[in-house]
């Protein structure tokens, strides 16, 4: 295998790896099986490359159920490029590979948002210009390297500081949960889930003020009121509008937060208890939901929230909404007599001791069941069961409830104090209005204390598809995971900055330079044709110079070197057995004449090797 090709596999698999989030694993799979042929130089028949690649193709259909999508382009084009590397037989195919792997990896920056695949993009592109260079048989030097940096830094400066910010740039839709896998959905249709796929794909991240406790960390998305007796959809009245506000600042007892989201959102999270949201310079109050929905025409990825964990949201005047159950009086009767109790203590009481006594269980495989009877004979289900079961019985016993959507703990990065939450960390629990104040109640904690101890990243490590499996050996060292802990925190600080240069930060400090917005669009033209006009500059003068052999260029070295010690040269010393060597004398002499005759001898024989240690010798001089 060629030098090159070893380069462009290594750089495909370590993209794989990066992007093994994104990447479905028939793609992944293709990438394995394409480089181990390539490696063992195995030649694959066309119409058993069309065969894979098609199977491949078909699998998007299948997972996706669609074709036009970010995340399946992302997939079409590494299967093609690992295609083109299986059918490589001209030179041809050879620039195809390298401006394929070139589109490839700066697709992937728009997936991937760390320093690591900064570093990697940035090795990579490297690595495949200098093979570009090498099949034009030229060679790339490290002036080349640092002369188009010299460039690319002042252009790069002009365009992200003085290109002018748009309010809606176009969103990717990554951070979607696939089907069948754990991630944050506005309805709660459980009659439709027989089990759930772990899923660590990123959901955002959260810069808070103060430390919270594990109990705190429930992340409120959206509150669900209408039911069908067993499912929640959600309704125009589950929606409300935020109440403008001028200004507003934390109390003593609320955490500030920062959220930045990693793909489109129906709603906003926010901490537990919301009380004011923000965004682009509007600070809005919230109401009774405690709940804002996202626009579907301008999704907003960075907001801050003003929340306070421990507060409880008032409601004087209710809703019928929130007693609505449509099940069978028989059913409403039975579920009735079995808890028994009056005041919201009591009841509550009789449910968790009726779960506990009956031997429910958690688990993220329990099986369809099609409506609450089914889930109170199987006995088994995880969040989404257990909170639509406890709320339907509060409601028959006359206890307004409502379900809200989101999410339950976080990875914590103590070197940035923010928290990462993961599709993984999705859960589902109940409100209840007792004594006008919506209370929280989480099920869950009741058959799976350790899914709110841990958080759901950490319970999921530890739990299989049908109970609880003992500690991973296969899990980090304290020591590595806080080596990756600390990377993690550049990655937050790092991408916080470049998602604060918007169009409101780019507005404020042209406002602060006195300087107008539509000026903008007048200077940078004139500022492209400066760039153009020094670039033409460059390539005429590097071009107008005279191209000179390697030999000429030691002989050159060697001049200078003679010069230095008052020796000069006749016009034909080259074809001479003498050189003026004016009144040197003595041991330098003969070494002077020893590299002199070495250096005449490399010249006719054109032997590369010898004249790097005749120069070597030379710059000892």
């Amino acid at each position: 295998m060629l030098k090159t090709d070893w380069k462009q596999n290594f750089i495909l698999l370590g993209f794989s790896l990066l992007m093994h989030e994104v990447l479905t694993l028939p793609t992944m799979f293709f990438i394995g099986v394409g480089l181990l042929l390539v490696g063992l130089n195995i030649k694959v028949p066309k119409l058993a490359r069309n065969v894979m690649a098609l199977g491949v193709f078909a699998s998007y259909w299948v997972t996706y159920g669609k074709i036009i999508d970010p995340e399946v382009g992302l997939n079409f084009l590494t299967s093609i490029v690992v295609l083109k590397i299986l059918e490589k037989e001209a030179v041809r195919d050879r620039y195809m590979i390298f401006f394929g792997l070139i589109l490839l990896i700066s697709a992937g920056s728009l997936f991937e948002k760390t320093l690591t695949y900064v570093f990697f993009f940035s090795v990579s592109f490297l690595l495949l210009i200098g093979d570009f260079y090498s099949s034009l048989g030229q060679k790339w030097k490290f002036k080349d390297i640092a002369l188009a940096v010299a460039w690319v830094i002042p252009l790069t400066f002009f365009m992200f500081f003085l290109v002018p910010r748009v309010l809606n740039p176009i969103p990717f839709n990554q951070g979607k949960t696939a089907p069948g896998e754990i991630g944050h959905t506005p309805d709660v249709n459980i009659s439709s889930i027989d089990s759930l796929a772990p899923n660590q794909t990123p959901a955002f991240q959260v810069l808070v003020n103060k430390s919270l406790t594990q109990q705190d960390l429930y992340w409120r998305g959206n509150t669900l009121s209408y039911n069908d007796g067993w499912n929640w959809v959600q309704m125009p009245q589950d929606r409300e509008e935020p109440i403008p506000l001028l200004g507003a600042r934390p109390g003593r007892l609320e955490v500030k937060q920062n959220f930045r989201l990693y793909g489109r959102s129906d709603y906003f999270f926010t901490l537990d208890f919301p009380r004011v949201i923000s965004y682009e310079r509007d600070i809005y109050g919230l109401g009774k939901m405690r709940t804002h929905a996202q626009k579907r025409w301008r999704w907003i990825p960075r907001y801050e929230v003003i929340s306070h964990p421990q507060a409880r949201i008032q409601d004087s005047e209710g809703s019928q909404q929130y007693l609505q159950v449509p099940l069978p009086k028989k059913d409403k009767l039975q579920i009735s007599e079995t808890f028994k109790g009056k005041t919201f203590p009591e009841i509550e009481s009789a449910i968790r001791d009726y779960f506990i006594k009956e031997k429910f269980s958690y688990s993220l495989s329990p099986g369809r069941s099609l409506n609450f009877k089914e889930f109170m004979n199987n006995k088994v289900g995880f969040c989404s069961h257990y909170a639509s079961a406890v709320a339907l019985i509060l409601r028959i016993k006359g206890i307004p409830t409502r379900l809200v959507s989101g999410f339950m703990g976080g990875n914590y990065n103590r070197f940035a104090s923010f928290y990462l939450i993961s599709q993984n960390d999705a859960h589902v629990w109940v409100e209840a209005l007792v004594d006008n104040e919506w209370k929280r109640l989480d099920p869950t904690e009741w058959i799976a204390p350790d899914r709110v101890r841990l958080g759901g990243e950490a319970f999921i490590e530890s739990v299989g598809t049908g109970g609880l499996r003992g500690t991973s050996f296969l899990r980090l060292p304290r020591m590595f995971q806080d080596l990756k802990m600390w990377f993690g925190q550049w990655d937050f600080l790092f991408y916080q900055w470049l998602e604060e240069m918007d169009y409101h930060t780019q507005e404020s400090w042209l406002s602060r330079l006195k300087f107008k917005r539509q000026w903008l669009f007048s200077i940078i033209p004139l500022i492209l044709v400066i760039f153009m006009g020094m670039y033409m500059w460059f390539l005429k003068k590097h071009y107008d110079k005279k191209e000179i052999s390697p030999y000429q260029e030691v002989w050159n070295l060697f001049y200078k070197k003679l010069q230095k010690r008052g020796i000069s040269l006749s016009k034909n010393s080259l074809g001479e057995s003498e050189l003026v060597w004016h009144e040197l004398t003595g041991p330098e002499k003969e070494r002077l004449q020893m590299i002199w005759k070495e250096l005449i001898a490399v010249s006719f024989q054109k032997n590369e090797e010898s004249l790097d240690e005749i120069r070597k010798k030379i710059r000892k001089l």
